[in-house]
């Protein structure tokens, strides 16, 4: 992941819970994720770009599973350790300070990998699909929630930024409406990373579906979220 965008969520730890956290699109979709996932009773869980845990929590919501939860940001990690100190769950979760470009467990690890909002970081994203592949178990679940949105192409065409743009006036019409002007102000200076592909490379979900078909998974399903069309989720079965 670029330095450039470490630095980005370096400088928003501090604010995240308080803007994007309180976004209902944001909570739907790891709600969504977490549905998706099927999670259960003792399920060994992997959360990759856990942030400040808002995923990792909804899991554990859910189901008495385990989570190991990886992040590249030392600052979203110290947020997140500070409520598993209050939360009581050292028991529960395992923090990593990981990078998603360069994941490192053994084979067959976990039954489910998740993430939200992550992975669109990555400008290789392939390397990335086949190793969570190969760290699940058989039958083992990858979910993927996202936003749906094709940004490849040059920067110079006018029908790529158009089509970017019909996206984005949702988004930030939403985070305006519910997060107030600072989260406002965070997701616009986000869009200009998406246009120009400066620290965000989303794909659509039909390129999604095809990088995990490469990677080997077998069923591959992908849902909208209920009143946010423009935000998916991919569910790929080991």
């Amino acid at each position: 992941m670029k330095d450039i965008t470490k630095t980005w969520f370096k400088n928003w730890s501090n604010e995240y819970d308080n803007t994007l956290g309180k976004v209902k699109r944001h909570h739907k979709l790891l709600e969504t994720v977490v549905k998706e996932s099927k999670v259960k009773r003792g399920d060994k869980v992997l959360d990759i770009g856990c942030g400040t845990g808002l995923l990792t929590l909804k899991f554990l919501q859910k189901a008495a599973c385990s989570v190991t939860a990886i992040d590249n940001s030392k600052d979203m990690l110290m947020l997140f350790k500070d409520k598993i100190k209050k939360l009581h769950l050292k028991d529960k979760i395992t923090y990593k300070f990981e990078d998603a470009a360069s994941i490192r467990f053994a084979k067959n690890s976990f039954d489910i990998v998740a993430s939200t909002v992550t992975l669109h970081h990555l400008k290789n994203k392939y390397p990335t699909i086949k190793k969570i592949r190969e760290i699940l178990k058989p039958g083992g679940r990858f979910i993927l929630g996202d936003i749906d949105m094709d940004t490849t192409g040059k920067l110079t065409d006018t029908k790529r930024l158009l089509r970017i743009l019909g996206y984005l006036k949702d988004e930030l019409v939403l985070a305006l409406s519910e997060g107030g002007v600072e989260t406002f102000k965070r997701m616009y200076d986000n869009g200009k990373k998406h246009i120009l592909n400066d620290g965000e490379y989303c794909i659509s979900f039909k390129q999604w579906k095809a990088l995990c078909k490469k990677a080997g998974f077998s069923k591959i399903t992908v849902k909208p979220l209920p009143d946010f069309k423009w935000f998916k989720v991919l569910v790929a079965v080991k």
